[in-house]
């Protein structure tokens, strides 16, 4: 069967990926390497880093993807927060800056960074299928093992890479709070040498991304929320999008390498652009 029009480009673009992260790899001084990625919400973050993964698996180099929702505070910390912030829709479920377990997110790459053979990493995991949906930190038994040190370690998240923005607040007085988690983050990335920034071209592609990936899970068999509660879910980060977007930069960061790219609908870049660092 002849491949579609939609998959050559796909292929393109996870190939130019590829050869991006192997370059910049190549010169690192020190190992692992460490890449952020931020990408929307359903935009294929999980699929295209477990590709990444099983890529450069086969040249021989240990890959280890990190997802940031993996450090999500637990269901009862979460339900803590939303009561500490009566009122604040941001703050009522999972998914905004200051909703993630810095402490945790910042020990893990830590020990990541500084694995040696023969020490096994526990790496956390969050089962967003718990409680009907609203999530919980899976038991520890459950948590990924890696066994060996990385050479690359790839960290994704939605928000990674999201730099405060005080005048959000004029138009959206409960961002203050976000605004003031946000700095926190910074524990994170001081650990990227590279960054990825994929945005979308249009924030609202977002909610049809997201309502996608609920509907891909709970077909899997797993629990999910409603397609009414993901829309809801999904449109409630809109303005996080809007006031955060702008923010991330190589410049924001200080990583040595950086990629941008823009996606359409297909969550295919909007042109060839050239991967340069």
């Amino acid at each position: 069967m002849m491949a579609t029009d939609h998959e050559e480009r796909t292929q393109e673009f996870y190939q130019a990926l590829l050869r991006w992260m192997l370059g910049g790899y190549d010169q690192a001084e020190q190992k692992p390497f460490f890449i952020g990625m931020n990408s929307p919400q359903g935009a294929g973050k999980t699929t295209i880093t477990t590709w990444l993964c099983e890529q450069l698996a086969e040249r021989d180099l240990v890959a280890v993807a990190i997802s940031i929702d993996d450090f999500y505070v637990t269901r009862e910390a979460q339900e803590a927060l939303a009561r500490a912030h009566p009122g604040n829709p941001h703050l009522q479920m999972r998914g905004y800056p200051g909703t993630h377990d810095i402490e945790l997110g910042t020990a893990t790459l830590r020990a990541l960074a500084n694995q040696a053979e023969g020490c096994p990493v526990t790496v956390p995991r969050y089962d967003k299928s718990a409680h009907g949906g609203n999530g919980d930190r899976s038991a520890e038994s459950k948590w990924k093992i890696v066994e060996s040190p990385a050479d690359i370690v790839l960290v994704e998240g939605w928000m990674l890479g999201f730099q405060p923005n005080p005048r959000a607040e004029e138009s959206d007085p409960y961002l203050k709070p976000v605004n003031e988690a946000l700095p926190n983050y910074a524990r994170w990335c001081a650990f990227l040498d590279a960054f990825i920034y994929i945005h979308a071209q249009d924030h609202r592609f977002v909610l049809d991304w997201r309502v996608m990936a609920e509907e891909k899970m709970k077909a899997a068999g797993l629990p999910g929320m409603s397609r009414e509660a993901i829309t809801a879910y999904a449109a409630a980060f809109m303005t996080a999008y809007e006031a955060f977007s702008h923010t991330v930069s190589k410049d924001t960061l200080g990583v040595s390498h950086y990629l941008e790219l823009v996606i359409g609908r297909d969550r295919l870049p909007l042109a060839r652009q050239a991967f340069a660092g």
